[in-house]
């Protein structure tokens, strides 16, 4: 029995892989500084659907209780959730009321990421735009004719 775990062990140790250097770690890489615009008009465009959803909702279904408070952009979901509950001519709504409070979750979900893709837009980090080499370029060259030599001056404009 003593000799079984002594082999196990041993077939473990010399089976095991000899660690390697780890590879150079590749420089992190940006997006472009014109994905800043792109994700904050994203950003805008998420809340304001989710809003106008929302606030579609809130007029559609005035009896509602907390149908009001959505009409109040990203705070408002949530305040009428706290209210949420059966409207006085539908005292018993059932599952309507758990549909109605997870779509009005999953609406105040989707205004706070829209603010978030905002506020991703306005402190991401973006890669450096390249510097442009100078418009006007000089340097001398050699003239060599027939009858003579010389320098001139070339150049790009």
């Amino acid at each position: 029995m003593k000799s079984v775990a002594l082999a196990i062990a041993a077939a473990l140790a010399l089976s095991a892989a000899s660690a390697g250097a780890e590879e150079p770690a590749a420089p992190p890489r940006y997006p472009p500084s014109s994905a800043r615009a792109k994700v904050i008009v994203g950003g805008v465009a998420v809340t304001a659907l989710s809003y106008g959803a929302a606030f579609l909702a809130a007029t559609s279904w005035p009896e509602v209780p907390g149908s009001s408070e959505l009409k109040i952009p990203v705070a408002g979901p949530w305040m009428a959730l706290a209210k949420n509950g059966c409207a006085p001519d539908d005292p018993d709504c059932g599952a309507k009321l758990y549909l109605r409070g997870a779509l009005t979750v999953v609406g105040g979900l989707a205004q706070l990421a829209g603010l978030g893709l905002v506020a991703e837009g306005i402190f991401m980090t973006t890669e450096a735009r390249s510097v442009q080499p100078a418009a006007v370029t000089v340097r001398p060259a050699p003239v060599i004719t027939a009858t003579g030599m010389g320098v001139g001056v070339v150049g790009t404009f």
